[in-house]
């Protein structure tokens, strides 16, 4: 039976005053119980209370949006930060009708990155001119694989992160308990080249680098490097990279180098997306430690060794052919930060 038949004899019950009800049950008794409603014609009497005895329905089409997208796109890009709480008071539209425009324009939420560090215009002229004559450096002679770097880093003891679960609606998520604020660690200073690791050291616990103890390290580096790379100690001068740590720039340190025949490479300050230690090996260590927990310190140095021996062929010369592409970022970015 048509539709509009089936609201003709709700619109002749409803005149002959019969309930709702009672419509419903006379329709469906006669034509089967799930042509209609209770609901459905209660709601159609509602509205031939009101007067109105149209037997069709109101087209359904989504009202005009208030929102233009041109309107909304500039006001966004004026201001990135503002909340969509903040653009529906603007627009006089709710919140999820700003989501569905910003949507249509193409826009996204994202994070603020952290930074090492807020570089002021010089820190960024800076970075630019050290990155234009390294790369101008490389591409006239390249010089690579001459070249040893290293850092420091503080390793945990418990490397757990809090993770989420799927989960039943009504079933409690496992405890985790935190992480003890001044939790054990142990610091660790490496030296590598494009062939691997050339030397490991750790602190004794409770202290920390200074300049006569960057010395010393640099002594047994370097007799590691001619054990481990004859090559690269016998051939032209090595060339190594640190970064501007205090204990790295101190002139006992500057003689050292001098003693021991290293070439520095320049490396400008705030920098550690500029330094392979940090934006390859110290990643890498992160992403593997990441879960796990000591409780010794000779269990974190087993770990220490394990992430050198897992790393596959390639590893240590990928982390060190980046730095001309991190170089071209730095400048095509006029000194900033980039992003990877």
């Amino acid at each position: 039976m048509e539709r509009s038949e089936i609201r003709t004899i709700m619109k002749y019950e409803f005149l002959r005053g019969t309930t709702a009800s009672q419509t419903a049950r006379n329709i469906n008794s006669v034509f089967g119980c799930s042509v209609t409603t209770q609901q459905t014609v209660s709601n159609w009497f509602a509205k031939f209370r009101t007067g109105d005895f149209n037997l069709t329905n109101e087209p359904r089409g989504r009202s005009e949006s208030k929102v233009s997208n041109d309107d909304l796109k500039v006001t966004i890009e004026s201001d990135p930060s503002q909340s969509t709480y903040e653009l529906s008071l603007k627009f006089g539209v709710s919140k999820q009708t700003i989501l569905t425009h910003l949507a249509e324009i193409g826009k996204v939420k994202k994070l603020d990155k952290w930074v090492p560090h807020e570089l002021n215009e010089k820190q960024k002229q800076t970075r630019l001119e050290a990155c234009l004559m390294l790369l101008s450096r490389h591409k006239s002679d390249p010089f690579l694989n001459r070249i040893i770097t290293c850092d420091e880093k503080w390793i945990q003891y418990d490397n757990r992160k809090r993770s989420a679960q799927w989960l039943d609606k009504d079933e409690l998520p496992k405890h985790t308990p935190k992480r003890n604020i001044h939790q054990k660690k142990l610091m660790v200073s490496v030296w590598w080249s494009s062939a691997g690791v050339i030397h490991y050291d750790f602190m004794k616990p409770g202290s920390s680098i200074t300049a006569e103890i960057y010395c010393n390290q640099l002594d047994k580096m370097v007799q590691k490097l001619k054990e481990k790379q004859p090559r690269l100690a016998n051939r032209s001068t090595p060339i190594l990279l640190h970064d501007n740590a205090r204990p790295h720039t101190a002139q006992m340190t500057v003689a050292k180098l001098q003693e021991l025949e290293l070439e520095l490479l320049h490396h400008p300050p705030y920098s550690p997306d500029l330094a392979p230690t940090d934006y390859h090996f110290f990643r890498n260590l992160d992403n593997f430690l990441i879960g796990k927990q000591f409780n010794s310190d000779n269990a974190v140095k087993l770990a220490f060794q394990e992430f050198i021996d897992s790393r596959p062929p390639g590893f240590y010369t990928t982390g060190l052919n980046n730095l001309p592409l991190k170089w071209q970022k730095c400048i095509d970015n006029m000194g900033a930060y980039f992003d990877e």
